[in-house]
């Protein structure tokens, strides 16, 4: 499975394509729309669908303009409740939100999207919809983890309680975590190295 990365909106966020065998999975589509659409062309396969790991802006700003290429955007209902309640954050930002409408929601279980198998995870804690998806052994996390850290619980619907315990459930898998904001890690360092969880066991 090979995966690219590009660093988008103002927030330098991790948006992920997956290539996959007749299409390509997008997870996090920050922003510049144009920039997402660019790298497909130049992979050279279509975008079959989106999947938002959390409904802040700086992790979907483009899912609409990629919707309206053909993509299916997947979430959770519970992250799209805070979005139509305006927490999406874009404003404290100063940023314009695209807003869309999911084309399905999801939660925990296993999907199947462009052939292939997707674990989906609830992980509440930066966001009490928070996702994240399993594929084979590559781990998107979206805000929940970072290499060495975790992500902020002080915003809305956020809860530190939450996300020790959804660090617990991820800390049961191995592979490399795909994270929303800086380099990518594993889950084997995490365990190990961080320094974060340990001061919460």
């Amino acid at each position: 499975m090979k995966i690219h990365t590009l660093v988008l909106g103002v927030l330098d966020t991790n948006t992920y394509i997956v290539e996959a065998d007749d299409a390509l999975i997008v997870v996090d589509p920050a922003d510049e729309p144009d920039k997402i659409l660019a790298k497909a062309s130049e992979i050279g396969k279509p975008i079959g669908c989106v999947l938002l790991t959390h409904g802040h802006f700086d992790h979907c700003n483009a899912a609409k303009r990629l919707q309206t290429c053909g993509a299916k955007v997947l979430m959770s209902k519970t992250d799209y409740e805070m979005i139509e309640n305006g927490l999406d954050l874009a404003e404290f930002c100063d940023v314009k939100f695209n807003k869309f409408v999911p084309d399905e929601f999801i939660g925990e279980g296993q999907i199947e999207l462009c052939g292939v198998k997707i674990d989906v995870l609830a992980t509440p804690g930066h966001t009490a919809g928070s996702l994240t998806y399993v594929m084979g052994d590559n781990i998107f996390s979206g805000d929940v983890i970072f290499y060495l850290g975790v992500g902020r619980t002080d915003l809305p619907t956020g809860d530190g309680n939450a996300i020790i315990r959804s660090l617990k459930k991820l800390f049961s898998l191995d592979g490399v975590v795909y994270t929303g904001h800086g380099r990518a890690t594993t889950m084997k360092f995490e365990r190990e190295h961080s320094v974060y969880v340990k001061s919460n066991e």
